[in-house]
Formats: C-alpha cells, sequence, structure tokens
C-alpha cells in the first residue's frame, strides 16, 4: 500500500529513493513553492532541507498535467503549509508531487483548492 499524503489539490505519494547525484541542477534548497490555488492565490510552500526536481520520465504512469516534481527530504522533517489547509510532517525520504483530480461521470476534473 502506497504512503500519500494529501493537502487540497495536492497529492503526495513516498517513492523509493533516487539518486541525486544523476539529476543536474538538483541542489538542496530551504522553501519550494509547490504549487498557487488557482482560487485564492495562497501556495503550498514545502520548507526543510529538500532537492526538488522534475523528471518526466518518472511521471509517464500519471495523466498530462498532473505531475508537479519529485522531492527529497534530505535531513530532519519537512513541512508543507498552505493558508487554508492543516500543515503536513513528510520524514525524510523521495516523494512525487502531483495534482489530485476529482471524479465526474462525463470527465476527469482537476480538484480546485
Amino acid at each position: 500500500m502506497p504512503e500519500l499524503y494529501a493537502q487540497g489539490d495536492l497529492l503526495i505519494e513516498k517513492v523509493a529513493d533516487l539518486d541525486l547525484g544523476a539529476r543536474p541542477h538538483c541542489g538542496e534548497v530551504s522553501r519550494v513553492v509547490l504549487a498557487e490555488g488557482e482560487r485564492t492565490g495562497h501556495c503550498h510552500v514545502l520548507e526543510g532541507k529538500v532537492a526538488f526536481f522534475r523528471d518526466d520520465g518518472l511521471a509517464m504512469d500519471l495523466p498530462t498535467g498532473l505531475y508537479i516534481g519529485h522531492v527529497k527530504v534530505t535531513d530532519g522533517t519537512a513541512r508543507i503549509s498552505h493558508e487554508e489547509h492543516g500543515p503536513i510532517a513528510l520524514p525524510r525520504g523521495t516523494y512525487r508531487i502531483r495534482r489530485q483530480r476529482e471524479f465526474d461521470p462525463k470527465e476527469a476534473r482537476l480538484v480546485a483548492d
């Protein structure tokens, strides 16, 4: 069973650790804006010792437009915060970040946040 976290329109899935050395331009940062809310402009912000990168080859199983990127929490715990949602603590590990969709019998729609 995958380890999943959700916050508004984001879905965070823990995945197998990845080698960051093979990823160009993948240095540690302390703050990443993962997504901006469509209705309010509030941001989903990740803070902590993390490396953020995009690799579309690691998201080929996702429908177009859902993949945001991967994040590796390199030390301690990182925190995802948003003004309208409770914070999420992510322990050390690698995670795939994507947008959520909601069910509609006629079409797949992105969750609005």
